[in-house]
C-alpha cells in the first residue's frame, strides 16, 4: 500500500486511503467489517486524523456536513468534477471532531467508526472499491483531503 509507514499496532483489516490534503497528510479512513475482520465487504469506515496534521475536518463549521465521495477512477490528477462518482455519503462533522474525551477508542486504534448505509465490495474492478480514489469535501465543496483506496491486509504467513 502506497503511503506512510504504519504502526504495527494498525489493524491489518478491510480496505486503507491515506487521505493528504496541500498542508499534508489529514489521516486515514479504514473500511472494513468489525464482525468479519477478513470479509471482502465493508460494513463500516473508521476515520482517524493525523494528530500532526494542520487540517481537519472538525474545523468545518459545527452545522456543516463532510461528504465521503468514492470515484469511479483512481486519478489523482484530474479535477474532482471528472473524476465520476461511485458513492457517497454524507458525515456529520461533529463526528470528526474526535480528540481529547471524545476521541472513541477503537479495536486496533482511536477514531471514530460510522456504520455504512450498505456495504462496499473491497475489491478491484466492477463494484469494488479497491484502486479508486477518495475525497472527503466540507457541505460547500472544498476539498478537504483525497487518496486511493488500497487494500489493507496483511499477507497470510507460509511455513
Amino acid at each position: 500500500m502506497c503511503g506512510p509507514e504504519t504502526p504495527s499496532s494498525t489493524p491489518r483489516i478491510g480496505a486503507r486511503v491515506n487521505l493528504f490534503s496541500p498542508g499534508g497528510s489529514l489521516g486515514n479512513l479504514l473500511f472494513h467489517n468489525p464482525c468479519s475482520p477478513s470479509s471482502l465487504h465493508a460494513t463500516h469506515v473508521r476515520f482517524v486524523p493525523n494528530s500532526n496534521s494542520s487540517a481537519s475536518p472538525a474545523t468545518t463549521a459545527p452545522d456543516e456536513n463532510v461528504l465521503l465521495s468514492i470515484h469511479t477512477t483512481g486519478d489523482l490528477t484530474k479535477p474532482l468534477a471528472d473524476a465520476g462518482l461511485m458513492q457517497e455519503f454524507t458525515v456529520h462533522s461533529g463526528l470528526l471532531a474526535v480528540s481529547g474525551p471524545e476521541r472513541r477508542q477503537n479495536a486496533g486504534g482511536e477514531g471514530v467508526e460510522i456504520p455504512l448505509g450498505m456495504a462496499l465490495s473491497l475489491e478491484v474492478g466492477n463494484d469494488g472499491i479497491i484502486g479508486r480514489r477518495v475525497s472527503m469535501r466540507r457541505g460547500c465543496g472544498e476539498l478537504l483531503a483525497d487518496g486511493i483506496v488500497g487494500f489493507n491486509f496483511s499477507p497470510a504467513v507460509t511455513a
